[in-house]
């Protein structure tokens, strides 16, 4: 009567085994949420920065800073791409070229330039995008002066500066081919046309 049982529960075992392997095989269902909007709008793509638009604003916001600024002109470009899972890389070959008259009859050009690569992550929750680990160890902003071709050797002014990282979030709008970002708590407002 014990051998029985014993055989019977022998005979059992590799069925429930088999039964329990079966389980293990099971993928998780996928509960992730679908995108939003915004992030359909935004990410996936690559996005370049109006440079433009940026030296207007660069040019108002200059007397605030005590610059005698008459003109600034932009050279090179960015741009910006953003894939599905939230990295982000920004290559950046930008040179803002500002005219200035410290004095009468002088004239003082500046140049702010944006040079490299920016490597990170930022995901999106609703309207905000959280930057997180930027590198920036290829990137770097540079400001110089000269008059009369002279190199200045201490500028006397603070040039804004004109891109954005990874200690505040990031306000977005987007909508068909253009979006804005907006560091929180700062006036800079960075228009961008998609690329591709």
């Amino acid at each position: 009567m014990i051998s029985s049982k014993r055989a019977s529960a022998l005979a059992v075992a590799p069925a429930i085994m088999l039964v329990l392997s079966g389980c293990a095989l099971i993928e998780p269902a996928d509960t992730s949420e679908p995108p939003t909007a915004m992030e359909v709008c935004a990410q996936g793509h690559t996005w370049s920065l109006d440079t433009a638009d940026l030296s207007e604003k660069l040019l108002a916001s200059l007397p605030s800073e005590d610059v005698p600024a008459k003109a600034v002109e932009p050279s090179g470009g960015q741009t910006l791409t953003w894939d599905k899972n939230g990295a982000v890389t920004i290559e950046s070959d930008l040179v803002f070229t500002i005219t200035a008259e410290p004095k009468k009859d002088q004239t003082m050009i500046i140049t702010q330039s944006y040079t490299g690569t920016v490597k990170g992550k930022a995901l999106i929750n609703v309207d905000v995008a959280i930057p997180q680990n930027w590198d920036v160890s290829d990137y770097t902003v540079e400001t110089s002066a000269t008059i009369a071709d002279e190199p200045v050797e201490e500028l006397a002014y603070t040039i804004p500066r004109s891109d954005f990282d990874d200690v505040v979030g990031l306000i977005l709008t987007c909508e068909a081919d253009v979006m804005t970002i907006n560091p929180r708590g700062t006036d800079l407002i960075q228009i961008w046309a998609k690329a591709s």
